[in-house]
Order: structure tokens, then C-alpha cells, then sequence
């Protein structure tokens, strides 16, 4: 069965990355290029966990 996003299955989308970017960006590192390389890597993972999660709550239930 194929279902198509809808715009409340995209809520979770940004403050999954906020988090994603704040939790990894909070990494020490010594240059400010990896420190913004880190968030952006954060945000990326947390998007990716974000439709992981939207994906995945309808074959649970």
C-alpha cells in the first residue's frame, strides 16, 4: 500500500533537525568549519530520523 505525504507528516521535520543540529553541533572542536560541518551533519540525521519515524508509525500500529 503507498501513502503520500501530507503536510502533517512533515511536523516533526524541523525540530528534528533543530535537535539534530543543536545535539551534534555541541561537539567540541577547534575550527568554526567543522563546527558548522557538525550541525549540518546533526540536522541532516535528524531529518532522516524524522521520516524514518513517520514511516515507520503506521507499520506499528
Amino acid at each position: 500500500m503507498t501513502t503520500y505525504f501530507t503536510i502533517s507528516d512533515f511536523i516533526l521535520v524541523i525540530p528534528m533537525a533543530l535537535a539534530g543540529a543543536l545535539f551534534v553541533g555541541a561537539l567540541p572542536c577547534k575550527t568554526e568549519v567543522r563546527h558548522n560541518a557538525l550541525r549540518v551533519l546533526g540536522a541532516l540525521i535528524g531529518v532522516v530520523c524524522a521520516v524514518a519515524l513517520v514511516e515507520g508509525l503506521p507499520a506499528l500500529v
